[in-house]
């Protein structure tokens, strides 16, 4: 009896184990399923030519679609790029919430609710960016001396950029945006969760709001770029030394928008 007993037990502990293990490889595999499904459509857009989906410029000026529309295509687009180009970022933290929600429920109900609270606030980024966009084509379409010095706009998102990768709000919300920031008491339920996933977006978006401008003023038309700022945002989070890191980023920027002044056709 004492020998079924304890086989019992070791039975039990092998297959907690085998949960713990089980539970562990999903935190990691479900999150990163979801980027490369991104990344896999952003490829396949740009591989059979639709990648104008994405390009705002195209929807604004050359589809002629109803704005709404084509604001509408845009901002479903936008949701896998975010997925493709912020979550990479963002991946420890969407573990960590996994980890530390096991009350609540299972571990990818809770990393859903905290990924879709991440993506409403670049979505509201996307909207003002959007509409921002279309003001910029109005004035440019309306003011002969900005038509014919359109580059500006392209320089003057990039000084933007270079300029805040040096300022105290950038170094603020890096440091904020931070899986260590992550309470326990923030994950009672779902609502809760969606307000940290907020929160958390909030932070990487104070973070991150420049970088992406760049990629939506000059890089969407190009997979090149797209692969570069990703990059970029996920190193200035992840590598030690990220805050010089990020200056080497701003003086590229600067440097960039140098070269996109003295030389116009770059735009």
């Amino acid at each position: 009896m004492a020998s079924t007993g304890t086989t019992n037990e070791v039975g039990d502990v092998v297959a907690l184990e085998e949960e713990q293990a089980r539970a562990r490889w999903g935190l990691v595999i479900y999150p990163w399923t979801l980027v490369v499904l991104a990344w896999g459509s952003i490829l396949l857009a740009f591989a059979t030519g639709h990648s104008f989906l994405i390009d705002h410029d195209y929807l604004l000026q050359t589809s002629h679609l109803p704005w709404a529309i084509a604001f509408i295509i845009f901002l479903l687009s936008w949701q896998v790029m975010t997925i493709a180009m912020m979550l990479p970022s963002a991946l420890s933290t969407v573990a960590l919430v996994g980890r530390m929600s096991r009350d609540t429920g299972p571990y990818w109900f809770a990393q859903g609710v905290f990924i879709l609270g991440y993506t409403f606030i670049w979505s509201l980024f996307a909207c003002i960016a959007f509409l921002s966009d279309t003001l910029v084509h109005q004035l440019v379409n309306h003011w002969y001396w900005l038509y014919t010095h359109s580059w500006l706009v392209g320089a003057t998102i990039l000084v933007l950029a270079g300029g805040f990768q040096f300022s105290a709000w950038k170094r603020s919300c890096l440091r904020r945006c931070d899986r260590e920031g992550i309470d326990r008491r923030a994950l009672g339920d779902a609502s809760m969760i969606w307000r940290l996933g907020m929160r958390y977006g909030f932070f990487c978006l104070g973070t991150c709001w420049a970088i992406m401008l760049v990629m939506f003023g000059i890089g969407m038309k190009s997979l090149l770029w797209m692969v570069v700022l990703a990059g970029i945002v996920l190193m200035e989070k992840e590598i030690p030394g990220r805050q010089r890191f990020t200056m080497v980023i701003g003086a590229g920027f600067l440097v960039l928008a140098l070269a996109w002044a003295l030389f116009p056709l770059l735009g």
